[in-house]
């Protein structure tokens, strides 16, 4: 069986290594000093990776195309609800449910 890449796999043995890459190299820190907040952080990344070729795959067509956009920010924008509705999206949601348990956190 290939090994899956680690920036885009879905496995949960790739999820859990993702996670634990991203809180040693993206937030400085190691189990014993983490946080609840820098394994949130570092699942964020792990989840922002597995999005980043898709969502770059839409900016480069809409570029492409020399298609117009109208943005809109909320101020009323919270960050806490998107990271449960893109696992959902993407289809992660139960391997990384089940990788976070294996880390013996909670999701």
């Amino acid at each position: 069986m290939p090994q899956e890449d680690e920036r885009t796999g879905t496995s949960v043995a790739t999820l859990k290594k993702a996670i634990a890459n991203n809180l040693f190299y993206a937030l400085g820190k190691f189990p014993a000093t983490a946080t609840d907040n820098d394994y949130y952080m570092a699942l964020a990344y792990t989840v922002r990776d597995r999005m980043l070729q898709r969502w770059l795959a839409s900016a480069n067509s809409y570029w492409e195309n020399k298609n117009r956009m109208v943005c809109y920010l909320s101020a009323e924008y919270l960050l806490g609800p998107h990271l449960g509705n893109n696992l959902i999206n993407l289809g992660i949601y139960e391997p990384v449910k089940q990788a976070v348990e294996e880390l013996g956190l909670n999701l």
